[in-house]
């Protein structure tokens, strides 16, 4: 009888265990089916350390490009998911995605050809230009500062990318708290998870014309000198001087630390310096100011959430086996 139930417990706690494994594996796969951390293992070993040669190449040249690469595995990612059609052309019957508004300024696409180019070198048809995105950008953010994350490889390239689909998807910088947490939780994003990621503004540069709402004709009343109340008036003032009204291309450093990837970008935002609506909107909002403030005060867990952020970003909507292509060239289709 003892016996009998020695075994029942035996068998009972063995079942549990069992059961717990798979709980808590199933807690911790981050990645989309198909993809690996090694998927490219014996295909093109070398793909990793190609990418960050060239991104460090770039970085030298200039830091901002990291802010440009954080920016095209959002602005891929968001729209189709991260599948590489942000950086394709238009055609003579089709708009792509690069040429929708919420894409002005969208750089790092050269970079990102040059890359692929040495990757085709090295392992022709191999290595999709969706994956050297999400490599160049966990890269960028490391050199400038920022945490490390894992990165899954194993994505195919889409051959699909309209225009309509982007300015559709992507928050545009004058989206106030609401549309913006509207935004994210269509992609299953949580509010914290949107003030984490916005926290990519610490590292860049941008053009002014994402800024001008913020400085003139804020409440739509035909109004130059209506500025967002939220602004810091001498922030304000500096910004007026480096984008007068009506110029939509001269750039600005996006944040007071811009070259190097750290929790600057929150404590400016409490300070009225946040260079976007969709900044200052952050702490117009209990939750989200909430938030920023934490973030501001604790930059090791802006950095463990960042990552985090970036890996649940990098799953939406991939394309693997059969379903696209490897590109021969970032811009073009096969």
């Amino acid at each position: 009888m003892a016996s009998a139930r020695a075994q029942s417990t035996s068998w009972l706690l063995t079942t549990s265990s069992v059961l717990l494994f798979a709980t808590l594996c199933a807690a911790i796969s981050e990645y989309a089916p198909g993809l690996s951390e090694s998927y490219y293992a014996k295909a093109c070993p070398q793909a990793p350390a190609i990418v960050e040669k060239y991104v460090t190449k770039y970085l030298k040249k200039d830091t901002s490009f990291a802010g440009a690469f954080n920016r095209l595995q959002f602005h891929d990612c968001w729209v189709q998911g991260c599948d590489g059609s942000v950086l394709l052309n238009s055609t003579a019957t089709n708009s792509a995605e690069r040429e929708a508004h919420v894409n002005f300024g969208l750089r790092g696409i050269k970079e990102v050809d040059e890359i692929k180019a040495a990757l085709e070198d090295a392992c022709p048809g191999v290595v999709s230009c969706a994956d050297i995105l999400m490599l160049a950008a966990r890269d960028a953010t490391v050199k400038a500062g920022g945490p490390w994350w894992p990165v899954a490889l194993g994505r195919k390239d889409s051959r699909k990318s309209v225009d309509l689909l982007a300015d559709g998807n992507l928050p545009f910088p004058v989206f106030n708290f609401a549309l913006l947490t509207d935004n994210f939780a269509r992609k299953n994003f949580s509010a914290r998870e949107m003030v984490v990621l916005s926290g990519a503004h610490t590292i860049g540069n941008t053009h002014c014309n994402g800024i001008l709402p913020h400085l003139y004709n804020f409440t739509g009343g035909n109004n130059a000198t209506d500025i967002d109340p939220a602004l810091n008036k001498g922030f304000a003032a500096f910004l007026k001087k480096h984008c007068p009204q009506g110029n939509r291309t001269n750039t600005i450093l996006i944040d007071s630390t811009a070259g190097k990837f750290d929790n600057a970008y929150y404590k400016n935002v409490l300070a009225g310096k946040g260079i976007f609506i969709t900044d200052a909107t952050l702490i117009r909002d209990s939750l989200g100011k909430e938030i920023v403030t934490s973030f501001a005060q604790a930059k090791s867990t802006f950095f463990e959430e960042f990552a985090a952020g970036m890996v649940k970003m990098g799953n939406l909507g991939v394309l693997t086996g059969s379903q696209g292509e490897i590109r021969k060239k970032c811009q073009f289709v096969n």
